[in-house]
């Protein structure tokens, strides 16, 4: 929707990290945060700095919380990432399915969080 300034969803934010994971090698925040700066449609309110991390854009921080292992939402919760030293990830045999998955019911998408 063109001029939305609606935040770019969870679910959404998850799901592009996976994809850029899906090559099975060991990822970065940083690489991450690189490969999907341009990648999804980031609102100006994303974009502006955090007004609790000034040297880190609000968008930032959401990646940091999709891989964060203290989350119950996070992707490490789900199974979907694994460590693969320290504040290095990798995608899980679970994550490459859940990407896999050409048409996700609902009960797919909720599954991760009961």
């Amino acid at each position: 929707m063109a001029g939305s300034t609606l935040e770019t969803d969870e679910l959404s934010i998850q799901i592009a990290i996976l994809e850029v994971m899906r090559d099975g090698g060991v990822w970065t925040n940083g690489e991450l945060k690189k490969r999907l700066a341009a990648a999804l449609p980031w609102t100006p309110s994303e974009r502006a700095a955090s007004p609790t991390r000034p040297n880190e854009h609000i968008w930032e921080n959401r990646i940091n919380n999709a891989l964060a292992p203290a989350r119950s939402s996070s992707l490490y919760a789900k199974g979907q990432v694994e460590n693969a030293g320290r504040g290095c990830h990798r995608i899980t045999a679970r994550g490459v399915a859940f990407v896999s998955d050409e048409d996700p019911t609902i009960d797919d998408l909720m599954a991760d969080f009961r």
